[in-house]
């Protein structure tokens, strides 16, 4: 299937939402030790950042991971009200507040992470198994659920159901060293797009089947598109001032899929892509996509 031919009618994400208490810091403590933070503030982040770059681009996102009760749950329902994203999350089968991801950010932009889950790291198979994978649809899925303890037994059961007929958009993101053998496995043959950064493609490598589309982002030097080994489409990355790269992994990808849903060609959707993720890094947060006015400014 060439992507440029499929015109989907909606993202539906099965990532976490949560929130990211975000520390800018000159640079990371040494064991025991401390660093004084220049400036900290709280937001929603993990799979909004993607939601809301379709969302404002045009592609109606749907949430279908639990947030549970609680301030950060709250917080995290008011951002996706705010940014048109719709939420058929089913809370049956978890419980306690929204999880919480950690987020040092030092001056050339690198981030660290510490993230503890809450409620949308709680999975079951009988909640999954009540969700649309309607072939019309592109399926978000990211690799946190797929190595917590309290979720990776619920995805598995998922996948082995054979009730996936969406389009399956995967990224592995900072957990690909620990995904097992038969995720590894599974979604080098599934998936129909992989979007990974350059150090997550090595670990990757060895169980791609020829079926998925790579999307290959390679930060400020820009991105490719391969396919049963070909490259397809590349695109340059631009010198921009960096102020938080918090999401621009999630920005990139959502733009990409926009993109094509918008009847652009598979050139096209890579070079907009990196310009929403240059966008994005020169904002503070991880939710900064652009709209599509802005986004055709930067072409």
């Amino acid at each position: 299937m060439q992507l440029t031919e499929f015109q989907p009618q909606a993202v539906r994400s099965l990532a976490s939402g949560l929130i990211d208490q975000v520390c800018f810091v000159p640079h990371l403590p040494t064991p025991g030790g401390d660093v004084l933070a220049t400036k900290t503030f709280n937001q929603v982040g993990g799979a909004l950042n993607l939601e809301a770059t379709v969302s404002r681009l045009g592609l109606p996102a749907i949430h279908c991971t639990p947030l549970g009760q609680g301030p950060r749950a709250d917080q995290i329902r008011e951002a996706m009200r705010r940014e048109n994203v719709a939420i058929e999350a089913i809370e049956d089968y978890s419980h306690g507040d929204s999880g919480l991801c950690m987020t040092f950010v030092e001056p050339n932009g690198q981030r660290s992470f510490v993230t503890q889950s809450g409620a949308e790291g709680l999975r079951d198979f009988r909640e999954l198994e009540r969700y649309d994978y309607s072939a019309d649809d592109w399926l978000v899925i990211y690799g946190y659920e797929l190595v917590y303890p309290t979720s990776r037994d619920a995805f598995k059961q998922l996948f082995e159901s054979g009730m996936i007929k969406s389009k399956i958009v995967f990224d592995p993101g900072p957990t690909t060293s620990e995904l097992s053998e038969f995720f590894l496995t599974w979604l080098g043959k599934n998936a129909t797009l992989i979007s990974c950064n350059q150090s997550e493609y090595q670990k990757l490598a060895p169980y791609l089947s020829p079926e998925p589309w790579l999307l290959l982002r390679k930060g400020a030097d820009g991105a490719e598109l391969h396919h049963s080994g070909q490259l397809i489409a590349s695109a340059d990355g631009r010198k921009v001032p960096v102020v938080d790269t918090n999401g621009a992994g999630d920005i990139h990808t959502g733009a990409f899929l926009a993109a094509l849903a918008a009847g652009n060609s598979a050139q096209e959707s890579l070079e907009l892509a990196c310009r929403a993720a240059e966008f994005s890094i020169q904002l503070e947060g991880g939710c900064t996509g652009p709209t599509w006015p802005q986004l055709l400014e930067l072409r």
